[in-house]
């Protein structure tokens, strides 16, 4: 039987525990709704350039494989570039440039499937910027971590000093 003041569990905050629940409510519709847009728009994407594939003679396969690796060099990118934000490891010139090039190839193929007019350079290059902006998202929600898993030299953001653990007492 332990005194009274002496337990090794740590105190309870009520509030924290629904807190959490509600955190991670929003943080996995935010994920999934993410990860919807993202389908929808390369999905829209992905017809434009096949469209445009089909037009300048690629049929088949590569037809099909081309909008896949135009758009998967931004998904590959974005996914290189959140693995070493999450490791605490600096990206070199490659994803950054890989990410910068298939996001200019993703506009340019959808705006050229487009008609000539403006509205409709403009609604099919939508889906391109909608796919970034959502991998972006999707990337960022998961590259938060709690301080217990990440290590305490690793930096929430460029330009922002390191967390650092609590000091013993506190």
């Amino acid at each position: 039987m332990s005194r009274p003041g002496t337990s090794t569990q740590a105190p309870v905050n009520p509030v924290s525990a629904p807190a959490n629940r509600m955190d991670t409510c929003i943080r996995a519709a935010a994920g999934v709704t993410v990860a919807g847009l993202a389908g929808i728009a390369g999905a829209i994407s992905y017809s434009h350039m096949r469209e445009l594939a089909a037009a300048h003679g690629e049929t088949g396969w590569q037809g099909h494989a081309f909008p896949l690796s135009v758009d998967g060099i931004e998904i590959v990118a974005s996914l290189v570039l959140l693995a070493d934000r999450r490791t605490g490891e600096r990206s070199g010139w490659l994803p950054w440039a890989a990410l910068a090039a298939g996001t200019t190839a993703s506009l340019a193929a959808n705006v050229a499937a487009a008609d000539a007019d403006v509205i409709g350079r403009v609604v099919a290059g939508w889906p391109a910027f909608a796919l970034l902006v959502a991998v972006k998202l999707l990337s960022g929600l998961l590259e938060h971590r709690r301080d217990v898993d990440r290590p305490a030299d690793t930096q929430d953001r460029p330009g922002h000093p390191p967390r650092s653990s609590p000091s013993p007492g506190r």
